[in-house]
């Protein structure tokens, strides 16, 4: 994700994003980022399409500081401006630090699913 996250601020074509924020350090360095793409659906929502949070990342000695809270203000403006009503995510199920940062943000749990997979050979 990190490297879809420069890719995209240096102006490379990243297909599936529409927007990526990121929060600096006091040294100019990269310590968190957030990545939207705009989806048909999310599972959960009400409306259609959506923003959905593709990737929200914050260095491990940056968080507990509102690094993460300050780049999902940052999505939510951006969706808000353009007229969307809900903002999407999703998280691992075991990933209970991810689950509580959405929950500290606002967001509540809309569903929860078990995705397949099937090699075609």
């Amino acid at each position: 994700m990190l490297r879809e996250a420069h890719a995209f601020v240096a102006g490379s074509k990243v297909a599936t994003l529409n927007a990526v924020f990121v929060a600096e350090g006091d040294d100019a360095s990269l310590v968190g980022f957030i990545e939207l793409s705009v989806r048909a659906f999310s599972d959960g929502c009400d409306s259609m399409p959506v923003p959905h949070i593709e990737g929200w990342y914050v260095e491990p000695g940056e968080r507990g500081r509102g690094v993460g809270r300050a780049l999902m203000r940052a999505a939510e403006e951006w969706s808000r401006t353009r007229g969307f009503t809900e903002l999407a995510s999703d998280s691992e199920l075991d990933n209970d630090a991810a689950q509580l940062a959405h929950a500290r943000c606002g967001f509540e749990e809309a569903d929860r699913l078990v995705k397949f997979r099937k090699k075609l050979a």
